[in-house]
Formats: C-alpha cells, structure tokens, sequence
C-alpha cells in the first residue's frame, strides 16, 4: 500500500470528535461514564450466557410408526438359579411369545453379582439432561456385561447348581407395538414345567437396563441401577411403564429416535393376601405404548443475533447515559443561575438600605 493511500486512511474518521478545548470535565461526568462501563460490562456478560443457554421446543403429533415392531431391551440379575426361571412376553391381543431365544440366561454367584452393585437409586430418578448430551451418550459403545465365567459352559451348569447361584437376564426382544407383559416369573408358576417348590422362590432383582426401541447403553432410564429385595418366598414385583415415542432433534439437526417412558411400582406378597389364582410370583413388567409421539428441537441463538443484540443494547446505554448527564447538567446550571440571582437581589436591597441610612443621617446633621 502506498504511502499516500496510508495516510488518507489514516486521516479518515467517520465520527465527528469535540475539540479538547471544548470539552468539560467533571466528577460527575466520570462516575457516570464508569456506571456506563460496568452496565455495559454486565449487558455482555448476559447476552453471552444466553447464548451458551440452549432452548427446547416440544411439539406433539400422532405417532405414524405403530405398525412397526418395538424392540424391549432388558438385562437384569434375579437371585434364583437360571434353570428355575423363564422369560416370556404376552401382549394386549393374547399372543404369548417364549423369548429364550432373543434373551440369554446367564449363570452368576448371587455374592459376585449383588457384590459388584455399589450403588443404586430409586426408580425414576433421572436428572435433566440437554439433548445434545443426550444424544452424545447414545453415541457411546459401552455395553452392560454379566460377570465372566471362566470354565464355559459345564462350569456355568455347576454355578447354576450351587445354592448361592443367580441368573443374569440379557438381551433384546422384539414384539409388536401395542400395550403388553413382560414378566419373569418360575418353572411351573403360571406356566408349564417342572413345579419350583415355594421356598426355592426369591425375586429379589437388580436392574442394569431396561428401555424400549434401539439400545442406547449410556442412556439413562428410570428403571436402570435400580436394586429390588424381596421380603419373603412368595412375592411379586409388578411396573406399569407408559411408553412414548420421542424424536430428538439437536442445534447441528442431528436426529435421535427412541422412546421415553415413566413408570410406577408396585410390590405384592402373602402378607397383601396375594392370590395366587390372579398372578403368579414373579417380575412383571407391563408397558402401555402413547398413539402420541413428541419431537424435542434443542436450539441456541445464532451468533449474528448476539452480537446484534450487544451492540444495539450497550450504544442504547451510551447515548441514554449521554442525555441523562445533559439533563442533571441543565438542572444544576438552572439552580445554580437561581440562585446567583437571589444573592445579587439581597445585595443590591441591603445596599440601597445603606445608603438611604447615610443620607437621613447626614440631612438630620444639618
């Protein structure tokens, strides 16, 4: 760039500026300009947090996938022997459906497999979450496991054998998408097989996931880390899950299909006065799926947004500042101007009483 074109930049100014000359400093001036500083300060310090805030917009439409099959993701540890219990799932329209091909049973020490749970919550305990993280989670590849069982399968028959042994209940079934039970109850209880005598019942349970549509593993549902013990032999754990379709939708229009459901429990033994003619002791879990699928759209306001918005609220505080100060400078020169006049007219009164003394003195002299 030439020096000629350097220095015309260099003398262009599109904003007119007062001649020191002209300009009044002043105490009050200066206090006012740091209020504009700090008000300013904290108008940015607020547009930006809005624009790190995400919203949420729900919208609600009648769900268009029901003729598709739902698929019910479980894993779970019972405290009974894997040969003595049996999963199946019946649904609205009276199809009952054997899941032990979709489903594995796995032989685990009922010490090693409680002993690893730690820590569990209560059902429906779920904190809030961003959609952006969840759909973040749902990214994530980690798998529930059983414990190893080291030996194959003869040692997994002797474990299953033992006292001590517990069953862990792992895999996904698909059924139709209407309301229906999926329970796990013992050989001979409510079903076919071999009688497993009263004393040899014990449904108490943990929950490491329970979800219906596409297995999300890292995502977080009301049922999952969830510890159930049972007070006696004859018991029966009944859940009432209402399952909605939900469609996430994140800023960077992402998109995540599951389902969201909320549900209620409920514990039965033979001191209720349980009837055995109405249900058999087990773990019940009845889901109820909503016609009406919600869509959850995540947004964030757009940078050129803030920034408009920043510029138009600190230049509205400048020049409010600017027009408050001239009006309390008006007023303090008026006051001011009033009151040098009262003082020049006391003055000239007291004056003008003087000299009238002076002169009725000098004429009484005479």
């Amino acid at each position: 760039m030439s020096n000629r074109w350097r220095q015309r930049l260099q003398r262009l100014d599109a904003f007119n500026k007062m001649e020191t000359v002209y300009q009044d400093h002043s105490s009050s001036g200066g206090l006012l300009s740091l209020l504009v500083v700090l008000a300013m300060v904290m108008v940015v310090v607020s547009e930006l947090k809005r624009y790190l805030e995400y919203k949420q917009e729900q919208s609600f439409s009648i769900d268009s996938n029901m003729q598709h099959p739902l698929q019910i993701n479980i894993g779970m540890i019972v405290a009974m022997p894997c040969a003595l219990i049996r999963v199946d799932v019946l649904d609205v329209s009276g199809t009952s459906q054997n899941v032990h091909s979709a489903i594995d049973l796995m032989p685990v020490l009922s010490k090693t497999a409680f002993g690893n749970v730690h820590s569990f919550k209560t059902i429906n305990s779920i904190e809030d979450m961003h959609v952006h993280d969840i759909m973040a989670k749902a990214k994530g590849r980690h798998r529930h496991k059983a414990a190893s069982l080291p030996g194959g399968l003869e040692r997994a028959k002797r474990i299953d054998r033992l006292e001590d042994a517990a069953c862990y209940i792992q895999g996904s079934v698909m059924v139709g998408k209407v309301s229906g039970l999926l329970h796990v109850t013992a050989s001979g209880h409510g079903h076919s097989g071999a009688f497993v005598p009263y004393r040899m019942l014990n449904f108490t349970h943990h929950i490491d996931e329970l979800s219906f549509g596409p297995l999300y593993p890292n995502l977080v549902n009301p049922l999952d880390n969830t510890l159930h013990l049972s007070s006696e032999h004859f018991s029966a754990f009944s859940y009432f899950a209402t399952v909605v379709p939900t469609t996430y939708i994140d800023p960077n229009l992402n998109v995540l299909q599951t389902n969201q459901f909320a549900v209620n429990e409920y514990y039965r033994s033979r001191a209720d006065n349980y009837d055995l003619e109405t249900k058999p002791p087990g773990i019940f879990f009845e889901y109820h799926i909503e016609p009406i699928a919600i869509t959850i759209h995540e947004k964030r306001d757009g940078l050129l947004s803030i920034v408009v918005r920043i510029c138009a609220a600190t230049s509205g505080i400048f020049a409010t500042a600017g027009i408050f100060h001239q009006l309390v400078t008006l007023l303090m020169r008026t006051r001011s101007s009033s009151r040098s006049k009262s003082t020049g007219i006391s003055s000239l009164r007291t004056d003008s009483a003087f000299s009238v003394g002076i002169l009725g003195t000098s004429m009484h002299e005479k």
